[in-house]
């Protein structure tokens, strides 16, 4: 890969149970999971064990009782409580090539007893929390 092109560096998403969520897509993807300094109850899912790192690409997961606001005369984002206690953004979510047959892919979400259906041929719907999806696409050649 060509470290000069372009990257989602990271992506931001809502759950129930950010743990909870950011485990089920670590153990989908051979991925590894870590609190989320800014804000206590977030946490964020490193897409490769081996690559562990700010520098490296994750997805955070926030729980949805926060959003982030701009900061008071600053750019720098805060968290703050929502009104009403539920952030809404059901409808965020990711498409992450993984390094897994499609077979491989339904037989984890299986094992891990998430929700899940193929959308069509190649994308994979998994439900890591109630409001949280996930399409996986088969990146390793083999049943589909």
């Amino acid at each position: 890969m060509n470290e000069s092109w372009p990257r989602i560096g990271h992506v931001s998403v809502y759950a129930h149970e950010p743990k909870a969520a950011a485990s089920a897509l670590a153990r989908l993807i051979g991925g590894q999971i870590a609190p989320f300094p800014p804000h206590d109850g977030a946490w964020v899912c490193f897409l490769a064990s081996d690559r562990v790192g700010w520098e490296f690409e994750f997805i955070e997961i926030y729980p949805r009782d926060i959003r982030l606001a701009a900061g008071d005369g600053s750019a720098r984002p805060r968290f703050v409580g929502v009104e009403g206690g539920q952030a809404t953004g059901a409808g965020s979510h990711v498409n992450l090539v993984i390094p897994m047959t499609a077979v491989a892919i339904e037989s984890a979400c299986k094992q891990l007893g998430l929700p899940h259906g193929w959308r069509w041929l190649g994308l994979m719907d998994v439900w890591l929390d109630e409001g949280l999806m996930v399409e996986l696409v088969p990146g390793t050649p083999g049943v589909t």
